[in-house]
Formats: C-alpha cells, sequence, structure tokens
C-alpha cells in the first residue's frame, strides 16, 4: 500500500497540471507538507470550538517545490478564527 492509502494523488487534490515542473525538484513532498498542514490546521480550529463544516484546505507545490495552503471559509467562520486569534494574542499565546 502506498502513502495515499491505495489511492492517487488526484484523489487528494493534487494536480499535476497545475505545476510547474523543473527536474530535480521534489514537489510531491511540498504538496503533501501542504496537505498535512492543510488538515492540522482545521484539527485545531475545530478542537477551538470553530465551526469548520464549510472550511475547506487546498494543498499546491509552489515552483520551488515548498508547500502551499490555500484555506477558504465563509464570513463567519473568518469572524470566528479572527477572534479567537485575537485573544491568543492577548494571552500571550500567540509569538
Amino acid at each position: 500500500m502506498d502513502a495515499f492509502d491505495g489511492e492517487g494523488l488526484a484523489d487528494h487534490g493534487f494536480d499535476p497540471d497545475e505545476t510547474v515542473w523543473v527536474r530535480g525538484v521534489d514537489y510531491v513532498a511540498g504538496w503533501r507538507e501542504a496537505r498535512d498542514a492543510g488538515a492540522a490546521l482545521v484539527e485545531a480550529l475545530a478542537a477551538a470550538g470553530i465551526d469548520v463544516t464549510s472550511l475547506k484546505t487546498q494543498a499546491h507545490a509552489r515552483p520551488d517545490g515548498s508547500g502551499e495552503v490555500t484555506l477558504k471559509l465563509s464570513t463567519v467562520t473568518a469572524r470566528q478564527t479572527t477572534e479567537l486569534l485575537r485573544m491568543a494574542s492577548r494571552w500571550g499565546c500567540a509569538s
């Protein structure tokens, strides 16, 4: 079984046609890192009480092979997340 539990990369949002390929650059590793970071972000927001049902993350690989996460969320979720971050910053939790 592979790292994707038998599923292909396309099943996880990886579109090879949207990437500029350069020999020797490990794009898949950057995309995997972005996918994992996006999933961790969703889990953390849910654990903090944010409604993540309308939240979506999408992993991408940048031209240099590093990962990038696109976050789509509703206005309500954006405001909730903003308030959570402001509270964390007041408590000294954010650095």
